[in-house]
């Protein structure tokens, strides 16, 4: 499957939603053949799909079974050496499920808080949170994050600004904190704007996908 050329210019072509051409870039940026790809909000399985077709091992993780279902249906293409590990779970937890330092690179992108609820009562959902305790739980999805992944392995993230109660919610600066904060680098910011649609307010928000790196030798951090 032809890839687009990396750089700055096709990213930010391609950061307006996680679509399978950008998908395709982030992992072919920042990965290589029989590497591990990790998606830990998979949803319909779009990441680890585009993974096992580029020659990656693939693994994703999500706390709505009917959401696995759906992708498990989308990998039947494959053959079964190919399948890909699909687990029901949080992503709060992912160090329960992953060996620690297993994977090379992570391409995710989760629920942005109360904006998009994907179940009515699931605990694990962090979609069902209100901002504060979404961004909290997103800081333990970080610790998570870098115990699994390998030394000098990138997180690349998608995230966008929410309004709430007529707020706007800057989560992509809450994001970069979080992630520092578990010991995460800033390698890349991909920052683009859309139509926001609600005058008299602001005409566009912001959505952002970070390039997050684990330090090669920063200390381990506590979860």
């Amino acid at each position: 499957m032809e890839c687009p050329p990396s750089g700055r210019e096709e990213a930010e072509a391609f950061a307006l939603s996680f679509s399978p051409t950008l998908v395709r870039f982030l992992i072919n940026s920042f990965s290589r053949p029989g590497d591990t790809v990790l998606d830990a909000f998979v949803g319909t399985g779009g990441t680890v799909f585009e993974s096992l077709m580029m020659g990656r091992k693939a693994i994703g993780i999500d706390c709505n079974q009917h959401m696995l279902d759906r992708a498990l249906r989308r990998m039947e293409v494959f053959a079964e050496n190919e399948s890909p590990t699909l687990l029901c779970g949080d992503a709060r937890k992912l160090s329960a499920l992953i060996p620690e330092e297993s994977v090379n690179l992570v391409v995710t992108q989760p629920p942005y808080g109360s904006t998009y609820r994907f179940s009515s009562h699931n605990p694990d959902d962090l979609s069902l949170l209100p901002s504060r305790d979404f961004l909290l739980s997103i800081e333990q999805v970080a610790a998570e994050l870098y115990t699994v992944l390998q030394a000098d392995g990138i997180c690349a993230l998608l995230i966008g600004d929410i309004k709430e109660s007529g707020r706007m919610i800057p989560l992509g600066f809450q994001f970069i904190h979080r992630f520092l904060s578990r010991g995460f680098s800033v390698k890349d910011i991909y920052d683009s704007r859309t139509p926001a649609y609600k005058l008299p307010f602001s005409l566009h928000k912001h959505e952002y996908l970070f390039i997050f790196q684990k330090k090669q030798k920063a200390a381990k951090q506590h979860r």
